[in-house]
């Protein structure tokens, strides 16, 4: 919510100010003190106040007074910090003359529109963006403290207000009754497309166990989990299974008292307490094999309330529930079963149904009807409600092909919104530090029709101040804990997963993403610039269409532009800046005009290009994350100054064309500042990894580093500073490449490398070890991932890999790529868990140990032109595999090119073999 991201980002940059170890401002302490008191004490009303089933229109009206009042203070902070750290040239002068006119026009107008402020966490309505009272751009000294002062005031009063607030809604629970909770109806209703999930819960629900056993079915809203639960409870195996069958609608406002009403099948006129009703029920059930099915559970408390009215009676009796919550259905002591999205064929099927009734689907409508199919998504609510509009509309082609358009194009159809108004119990149960990060996954998908990066996501979670310390915990893992709710919550989808088995990219069903673009753009958390016109009073802008705003005349207070070409008169015109994460056609020098970023992401398209950061780069006094295109290695190589040293808030450095750091030498030996925040730095070239380097970049986790010696700052010296690596005792990841011609390596690699004992994925490219030397690998205890990538074994015993026992033993991952290995000596104890096994022109490898298939955690093994004999013997392992039923889910995955697709084939016919096993592919 507005709300909660307005405080947090608020006491982040007041915490970020008090303890920036260079930073001065002519603020007083005592005031920012009380500031900071004052928002925590906001904060903390915001956390407890009851948000799960919506709130007052005064409790909004409330809320939208501090987001104002917490983006008051941060506009007059900022600002303040600007003119500290900014020479007023002429244009910047120019700008915050502009700027101070624009913020006295917007403080009359906020005086004239107060009362029309609204509800800013209401679902339905308007947008209602808070107005903000902000603070002039160029106040100073006292104006400044006076201004400070106003502020503190307003959050006293506001403050206040909070507190009577809470006291009438403590009176309000203490005196309210309940409200009704409607019995949902116990008829089976027409399943389509659940065949085989109601086939394995019939299976799980009647098998011989005596004991009492709960089931969940989990899964996002509109997914199908009442009417997969509907089918189960009138299903006639389970009526004749039980004695008896009952059912409850518990909902997020649940009522220990009329769930257990509806499981005795009571009026809501009974007057007999929680206690008798429940001993009823006990008397009920005692003794008799029963099924309850619980649906639309919201919390642990509503189980534990009445599941003490639930015997076990050793008969085989069942109880299940619906969720949407994964933490939910673990802490109620059940087994998981996961509801999945319908496929295409199970989604047409629902249609028809819902459509057509009895009927069948007229042939012309068929091709139209397939599209209106495929943009649900196979989300099932969806579906219905569509279906249920085309019930009672015209059979016409032209009709059903407007409804595609209008479904595809329109964000506000009549069938979207019914969706999206059963989705919105799912964001309003969210807890408040939640609700800003989900709706920042939504926006964002608008301009990235991929899978959302999710380290990515961190970084801008962190730079945009979402994330409330805890402790001695990172950021980072704080962010990894919020994935992990969502994804709990079925909120947001896990994408692509990184080789340690970690999520590396998260998605988003269309409909969740469409209620995040609603609800965000309802409390003015973002703009989206294809949707309506920009005023320059926003604080988040999102470009997904061309072409963007452009008004010279006006300031902006923008915190956040994504998805931007960013122009030269823009550095002057968006003086708050903090997130830019846009194609930058400006000189990188003047980018950082922009004093306040906190994360900038530069997409521009340098080919080989080189370009030198200024030394003004060290007024981004809180940049937390330097970006040029970091998964490219064509982008652009960057030179960064000394003054890179002496900026200790950064956390993230991804080059993927290369980042040349200067060494400090003896030039920041009397200020040696540690950069305790910096945790990934990548691709860092000919780094001179010093012991002053290591001990500034002590914590660092993810570390890329590249050696050659064509490119600039070579020195033959540099390889000998490598002996430095296990210093950095806390580096997690390691990629380490050495392009060095063999007269320029004065020393051996093996001799002087040592690894941190924390490590967990490791990649080696030209080091020249030989097999043996991989024993100093195999020996760290958490080493997880290794890529023995080219000519990383090339010394005098480059052809006999003998592994030695003991070793390796959380190793999951391992790719060779492009060696002279020949004979491999491994059993399945030399990787006891491995996972994957990736070799990659592996040309005269004589065959896959047979030990490797015997390894009960292996995936799959995948081979890119290797040789055919290695190939031959996958499809053996794979074969004796089945044979045994020991390894029925291994995959193994065959990669050859034309020039040896006959020799191979002609193996496989004379070894007896066939490629029905295995998946092949001519490349």
């Amino acid at each position: 919510m507005a709300a909660y991201a307005a405080l947090a980002s608020l006491l982040n940059t007041i915490q970020q100010m008090m303890t920036h170890p260079t930073l001065s401002t002519s603020f007083h302490n005592i005031q920012i003190q009380s500031l900071q008191e004052k928002a925590t004490l906001l904060l903390h009303f915001i956390e407890t106040y009851h948000y799960g089933g919506g709130v007052s229109q005064e409790a909004q009206h409330l809320e939208s007074q501090i987001t104002s009042a917490a983006h008051t203070a941060e506009d007059m902070i900022e600002s303040h910090i600007v003119n500290q750290l900014l020479p007023l040239s002429a244009h910047h002068r120019e700008a915050a003359f502009s700027f101070s006119l624009y913020l006295q026009k917007k403080r009359a107008i906020e005086g004239e529109n107060a009362a029309a402020v609204g509800d800013v966490d209401q679902f339905h309505g308007g947008s209602n963006q808070p107005i903000e009272k902000p603070a002039p751009h160029v106040a100073t000294g006292d104006g400044c403290l006076d201004y400070l002062r106003q502020i503190i005031e307003d959050m006293d009063a506001i403050i206040q207000k909070a507190n009577e607030l809470k006291e009438k809604q403590r009176f309000r629970e203490e005196h309210s009754i309940p409200p009704l909770t409607l019995t949902q109806t116990r008829e089976e209703s027409g399943m389509v497309g659940f065949h085989d999930e109601l086939i394995q819960l019939l299976d799980e629900l009647t098998d011989q166990r005596s004991n009492r056993q709960i089931v969940s079915i989990v899964g996002m809203g509109g997914m199908g989990k009442t009417t997969l639960a509907k089918s189960i409870y009138a299903n006639q195996l389970i009526i004749e299974r039980f004695d008896i069958r009952v059912w409850a609608t518990v909902s997020q406002q649940y009522n220990a008292k009329q769930i257990l009403q509806q499981l005795s099948d009571k009026d809501n006129s009974s007057d007999e307490d929680v206690d008798k009703l429940g001993e009823q029920l006990h008397k009920t059930l005692f003794g008799r094999r029963y099924l309850i099915i619980l649906d639309d559970i919201w919390s642990v408390e509503a189980w534990d309330e009445v599941s003490r009215f639930f015997p076990d009676n050793g008969n085989g009796s069942r109880i299940v529930l619906t969720t949407r919550l994964l933490d939910v259905a673990n802490n109620c002591g059940s087994s998981c079963f996961s509801k999945n999205l319908l496929d295409d064929n199970e989604s047409w099927k629902l249609l028809c149904k819902k459509a057509f009734q009895n009927e069948n689907c007229p042939t012309e409508l068929e091709e139209v009807g397939r599209e209106i199919v495929k943009l649900c998504k196979g989300l099932a609510l969806s579906i219905v409600v569509i279906g249920g509009s085309l019930q009672k509309s015209p059979r016409t082609v032209g009709y059903w092909k407007n409804v595609a358009r209008e479904i595809e194009s329109s964000p506000n159809s009549k069938e979207k919104e019914e969706s999206l108004n059963v989705l919105f119990s799912s964001y309003n149960h969210l807890p408040p530090h939640l609700k800003p990060c989900f709706l920042y996954i939504g926006v964002l998908k608008l301009t990235n029709y991929e899978k959302l990066n999710v380290s990515s996501l961190i970084q801008l979670w962190a730079a945009e101040g979402f994330l409330k310390p805890n402790g001695g915990r990172t950021l980072e893992e704080l962010a990894e804990d919020y994935i992990k709710d969502l994804i709990d919550r079925n909120l947001i989808l896990v994408g692509r997963q990184r080789k340690n088995g970690r999520m590396k990219s998260c998605d988003i069903h269309d409909l969740l993403r469409d209620l995040c673009l609603k609800v965000a753009e309802q409390q003015g958390l973002f703009h989206v610039n294809s949707r309506s016109p920009i005023q320059g009073t926003e604080r988040r802008l999102v470009c997904n269409k061309a072409p963007w705003w452009r008004e010279k005349a006006r300031p902006s207070l923008a915190r956040s532009m994504v998805g931007y070409v960013f122009q030269k008169e823009d550095s002057y015109k968006h003086r708050l800046l903090r997130i830019l994460d846009a194609e930058c056609n400006i000189a990188v020098e003047e980018l950082f005009g922009c004093v306040n970023l906190r994360y900038l992401a530069d997409r521009r398209s340098l080919g080989q290009g080189m370009f030198v950061l200024p030394s003004s780069i060290s007024l981004a006094w809180n940049l937390h994350a330097l970006i040029f295109q970091k998964s490219s290695p064509w982008g652009p190589r960057v030179v960064a100054p000394i003054e890179i040293w002496k900026m200790p808030q950064l956390r993230h450095i991804q080059c993927g064309g290369g980042f040349y750091l200067l060494h400090p030498d003896g030039q920041l030996q009397d200020d040696l500042i540690i950069l305790e925040n910096l945790q990934t730095l990548g691709k860092a070239v000919n780094l001179r990894l010093s012991e002053d380097v290591c001990k500034i970049i002590a914590n660092i986790k993810i570390l890329h580093l590249q050696y050659n010696d064509a490119l600039q700052g070579w020195d033959a010296s540099l390889i000998g500073c490598l002996c430095n690596l296990d210093r950095l005792r806390r580096l997690e990841s390691l990629k380490l490449t050495c392009d060095i011609r063999w007269g320029n390596m004065y020393c051996k690699l093996n001799e002087i490398l040592t690894f941190p004992r924390l490590l967990n994925k490791l990649s080696l490219s030209n080091i020249g070890f030989e097999w043996d030397d991989l024993r100093m690998i195999g020996s760290l205890p958490l080493l997880e991932v290794l890529q023995v990538r080219r000519n990383c074994v090339t010394g005098k015993n480059r052809t006999t890999w003998s592994p030695v026992d003991g070793q390796f033993q959380r190793l999951k991952f391992l790719k060779i790529d492009w060696g002279n290995l020949t004979c491999w000596n491994a059993d399945s104890c030399h990787f006891p868990i491995l996972e994957k096994l990736l070799l990659v022109d592996v040309f005269e490898l004589e065959e896959i140990p047979w030990g490797i298939g015997e390894i009960p955690t292996l995936k799959l093994v995948h081979l890119h032109l290797c040789s055919n004999s290695a190939a031959i013997s996958a499809i053996k392992i794979k074969d004796e595999q089945l044979e045994y039923q020991e390894n029925d889910d291994l995959q193994i995955q065959i990669r050859v090119d034309n020039y040896n697709l006959k020799r191979f084939m002609a193996m496989v016919e004379t070894e007896g073999l066939t490629l029905d096993n295995v998946q092949f592919k001519l490349i």
